[in-house]
């Protein structure tokens, strides 16, 4: 274990998030951070250098110094599995299709120990602790699973690309808004969970994760397929517009009240309302200059059976309330031109918004987003009336 008076947090993916928060927030209370990435140039600074740099895009910006860091190579097998070995701490922050690879190396490194590991995921993957622990049992094998405790994360910070002539002058230099509060599950923590600040530990969290889904991702993407259709091209020109805001918040009051229905004893409809006001002010900041095409792209996902546009009706027909503003910003989801404005769009974006178009609503609707032709026929109808009026509109706008 770790025999120093500082205790270490490995952080497996050293990116947006784990520099601008995971990193932050653990290295500003006295944490030694290392981080374990595949990207090279990342990791030979981090050991130059020993802190980076976090631009917080506000008017004005300012910057934060964040220190006590170093890097491990991911190929370099024996130091990622010394090192988690002797983590008080282990978070990952590497995406969907990257985690069972870091499973593998978690479970390389647990024969070592001589204390319980909780692993802190960072992953903004509905989900992520059954899938995490999944991988785990697959690399251990025969062998006894250690006790290994796996924590949800909800991560409402919003952080942009970073330019790439910013990257190339220091490629640990990383723009972010200054929103700094990290959700984590504390039932999936073993023992007391530590005390850091900007960490909030919090109980039911599946309230939690589907507040940050429901009423933060979903009237986000909103705001870019309807700013999309009014030809804009930054989530502030998005919010800036009275129509596109006014979906947004639509999206936002349908949300907060079934929240307050699925998870009343954990909050309520003010409580959601004041919630979904500070992220109306987050997404009309300027400076962030957060394109559309980020914020919108990856329909396959964002239209899935059980995230944000679907998990929003569902959420809402399980309430028996109103679902006007989210069908139509499912509508203008299938609508939305991602070849037009996204300088690398994905195939499957195109492919979905194609399909909308030449296959039949009702198709898509149920292949894509897991509606049932019988037992949703009336949201399928009003989304599809809905994308036809956009449709035109766009036609003959």
């Amino acid at each position: 274990m770790n025999h120093t008076n500082q205790p270490l947090l490995v952080q497996f993916g050293a990116g947006n998030i784990g520099r601008s928060l995971v990193g932050q927030l653990f290295s500003a209370a006295g944490w030694r951070v290392v981080f374990v990435d595949v990207a090279r140039n990342v990791i030979d600074a981090l050991n130059a250098r020993g802190s980076y740099e976090i631009i917080v895009k506000e008017d004005p910006p300012r910057s934060i110094s964040v220190d006590k860091v170093s890097g491990i190579h991911m190929d370099n097998d024996d130091a990622v599995t010394r090192a988690v070995a002797e983590a008080d701490l282990v978070g990952t922050s590497v995406g969907a299709a990257n985690l069972a690879g870091v499973c593998s190396r978690i479970a390389t490194a647990l024969p070592r120990r001589t204390a319980p590991l909780s692993v802190m995921l960072c992953e903004n993957l509905h989900g992520a602790a059954g899938l995490a622990r999944g991988y785990l049992r697959e690399a251990v094998g025969d062998a006894a699973v250690p006790e290994v405790g796996f924590v949800e994360a909800a991560i409402s910070k919003m952080v942009p690309a970073t330019p790439p002539e910013v990257r190339a002058a220091d490629p640990l230099t990383v723009w972010a808004e200054g929103y700094n509060t990290l959700y984590l599950d504390a039932d999936g923590y073993i023992g007391e969970p530590p005390r850091v600040g900007g960490v909030a530990w919090r109980r039911p969290f599946d309230a939690y994760v589907d507040r940050k889904l429901l009423l933060h991702n979903f009237p986000h993407a909103a705001a870019a397929y309807h700013g999309a259709l009014r030809g804009k091209r930054y989530i502030w020109e998005c919010m800036d517009d009275d129509a596109v805001a006014s979906e947004v918040r639509g999206c936002m009051r349908e949300v907060s009240s079934a929240l307050a229905v699925r998870h009343g004893d954990t909050f309520t409809y003010d409580e959601n309302n004041a919630w979904a006001d500070d992220l109306l002010r987050r997404f009309h900041n300027r400076a962030l200059g957060d394109p559309v095409f980020r914020v919108g792209r990856d329909l396959g996902r964002k239209l899935a059976p059980t995230d944000r546009c679907i998990g929003a009706l569902r959420i809402l027909q399980e309430a028996g309330l109103d679902y006007t503003h989210t069908a139509r910003a499912i509508a203008a989801a299938l609508c939305f031109d991602v070849a037009a404005i996204d300088p690398s769009p994905l195939p499957g974006d195109i492919d979905i918004v194609r399909a909308a178009a030449t296959e039949g609503m009702e198709t898509v609707l149920t292949r894509v987003c897991g509606l049932d032709p019988q037992g949703d026929a009336a949201a399928i109808d009003l989304i599809t009336r809905e994308y036809h009026q956009f449709v035109k509109g766009t036609a003959h706008g």
